[in-house]
């Protein structure tokens, strides 16, 4: 091995002349070469791309195809947030109107609620006060229950010839005490009406009442005269009549005075 190392660097170290240089440089060229098989001098190695054909075309359409739709699919959805938007606004504004609008009808109701009570104690007054101005005018009345009818009489006549036998000082001025009479209702058979006197002054109807207790006359016609009353104190008396009556089977002085029932000169309810 020596020598032949020897040897070479001895060959390489002796003078050469052109032709054998040329081979020296040939054979190191080729040596180079086979080292190196990628070398520029060579063609590169190229890298064969597998033809998509058919199946890769309608790969690449499917998935086109899926991209568009799932684009339309998020255009309709943008579009339909958007009226969603609209709609929620259109919404909002109009729970603000009718929050507004019911603030409104609140404030409205209050107030009404508020004249409501006052209309009803005004009607309240006014009605007692009706009430008590037909208790005073019935308070100038009396009324006759068993005078018998005729046809074609004239009810105020008769009335007034009754009220002069019953008290003959008033036949020179009977026209100036009755002040009018009629009688209660339509006319039906076998049934006899009420006759109302209505006087010009209060003191004629109280001793009229008085005189007509236990007068004779009343007896015989088997007519008599009793107050009155408004509806208000017909209900009252009825509604009393069953402690009255009690009262008065039990020895008691037992009475009305207008719509007001008595016991022993006490009030009752």
């Amino acid at each position: 091995m020596t020598t032949k190392k020897n040897l070479a660097l001895s060959r390489s170290n002796e003078p050469v002349d052109g032709h054998e240089y040329a081979i020296r440089m040939e054979v190191s060229t080729e040596n180079i070469k086979r080292k190196d098989p990628f070398s520029p001098a060579k063609n590169a190695p190229t890298v064969k791309r597998k033809d998509t054909g058919a199946e890769g075309k309608e790969g690449m359409n499917a998935a086109l195809e899926a991209i568009k739709q799932l684009t339309d699919k998020v255009d309709t959805l943008g579009t339909q947030l958007q009226q969603n938007s609209i709609m929620l606004t259109s919404i909002a504004k109009a729970g603000e109107f009718n929050a507004a609008e019911i603030k409104d009808c609140k404030t409205h109701l209050q107030s009404t609620i508020q004249e409501v009570a006052a209309l009803k104690k005004d009607n309240t007054e006014l009605m007692e006060r009706v009430l008590e101005m037909e208790r005073y005018k019935c308070r100038w009345n009396l009324r006759i229950r068993g005078l018998k009818e005729k046809e074609g009489e004239d009810v105020r006549e008769a009335v007034a010839q009754l009220l002069v036998k019953i008290s003959p000082s008033w036949s020179s001025n009977i026209n100036h005490i009755v002040d009018s009479v009629h009688r209660i209702g339509r006319r039906e058979e076998n049934k006899t009406r009420h006759d109302i006197i209505q006087f010009t002054q209060r003191i004629h109807r109280d001793a009229l009442w008085r005189m007509t207790k236990d007068h004779a006359i009343c007896k015989e016609l088997r007519i008599s005269f009793i107050e009155d009353l408004c509806k208000a104190n017909r209900e009252t008396r009825a509604v009393l009549w069953p402690k009255i009556k009690e009262a008065r089977d039990a020895g008691k002085r037992a009475y009305f005075r207008g719509g007001a029932g008595y016991i022993n000169g006490q009030r009752i309810t």
